[in-house]
């Protein structure tokens, strides 16, 4: 017999987060529901889609698993091609923010004529940068990766974009976004793509409760976005009841120390990644690089205020907090934003708007 949880569970990386959902989220009775859980779980970790695919097609058949099994057999079809197709390559480096801005490496689009020329240069860069960096393949894993986009022609003879997938160090495909093409193949009205994009960035936004996040107001995660950002800590300041895209919301460093806050599920930093940062996220323990040696004052302010709990609507719950509600308040405020533009606090001018609080 097929231990579906089981099944489902050892795709979440974080063993906390791994417990939370044994214990809350697949503990009730209702198999459809449960099944959909499933289905959020197993897209957003970092396999593969051929391993997701393969767990899928084991889970009991319903509307959710239905469409994903869909989308995915379409974009690994699409991996064939015919005369006049042509594939482009890009090879990318984690995403940085410093006091100036965002930056993320890439090398030049390379162009190829069938999947398997994909794959043979692919294979060629990854070994080249390996070497290149004196690094293992799983530490390549966490480093790079490569976006391949296919372009058809179209009635006009002008090349169209079909299909964009993701593939990390080894050449697995762990994510795709179907190009408006396929948009007859789309099926869920609240879901307008085909691409497993909702499901990769906004887990929880469905129309079924989520349980709380095994974390409180001021602990400090490691947040692990890889490859396409480094790993970063986080100051838990918004704690919803996990329902939609932005009931979890972090306060985070640039390289430089300066403060930002946003959602950790799909946001932070404005990167959106093809991975859940949701289901690697676990309590930092160490020493906090001096980058971040600002995040442990914080946290430690925010833990000497207790938490309160309210009811909104439709019976749904967030979590109230005095300081960590005007901290992700005034980051996120648009006259911050007006002010500041896309570039974070200093912690001199955040120590001066938080005094009273600060230890």
């Amino acid at each position: 017999m097929i231990d579906y949880e089981e099944l489902a569970l050892s795709f979440v990386e974080s063993e906390e987060m791994r417990e939370c959902f044994r214990n809350t989220l697949l503990a009730g009775d209702d198999p459809v529901r449960i099944n959909q859980y499933y289905c959020d779980i197993i897209v957003g970790s970092r396999a593969s889609v051929d391993k997701k695919l393969e767990v899928l097609r084991k889970l009991t058949p319903c509307k959710e698993t239905k469409d994903l099994i869909n989308a995915a057999e379409i974009a690994l079809a699409e991996r064939k091609s015919i005369v006049g197709d042509v594939f482009l390559v890009t090879m990318n480096y984690p995403y940085e923010q410093d006091s100036k801005g965002y930056s993320g490496e890439k090398f030049e689009r390379q162009p190829c004529l069938t999947f398997d020329k994909v794959m043979e240069l692919i294979n060629k860069e990854t070994q080249i940068e390996l070497n290149r960096e004196k690094e293992t393949i799983e530490q390549g894993l966490d480093r790079f990766w490569y976006e391949v986009e296919k372009f058809i022609p179209d009635e006009n003879n002008e090349l169209v974009h079909k299909i964009s997938w993701v593939l990390n160090a080894k050449g697995e495909i762990m994510f795709f976004e179907l190009g408006k093409i396929f948009e007859k193949h789309c099926h869920s009205e609240d879901r307008k793509d085909d691409d497993w994009r909702a499901w990769f960035h906004w887990e929880g936004s469905n129309n079924w409760e989520y349980p709380p996040i095994p974390f409180d107001f001021g602990d400090i995660i490691t947040i692990d976005m890889r490859p396409y950002y480094d790993k970063l800590n986080g100051v838990i300041v918004r704690i919803g009841d996990n329902h939609d895209c932005c009931s979890i919301a972090c306060v985070y460093t640039d390289e430089d120390g300066y403060l930002y806050c946003s959602t950790l599920k799909h946001d932070l930093h404005g990167v959106l990644t093809k991975v859940s940062p949701l289901y690697r996220a676990k309590r930092f323990v160490g020493e906090l690089p001096e980058n971040e040696i600002a995040l442990k004052s914080i946290s430690e302010s925010i833990k000497k205020i207790p938490s309160t709990k309210r009811a909104i609507e439709h019976d749904r719950f967030w979590h109230n907090h005095e300081l960590a509600e005007q901290i992700d308040n005034y980051l996120n405020s648009d006259e911050y934003k007006r002010m500041k533009g896309s570039f974070g606090c200093s912690w001199d001018e955040f120590k001066e708007r938080f005094s009273e609080f600060l230890t």
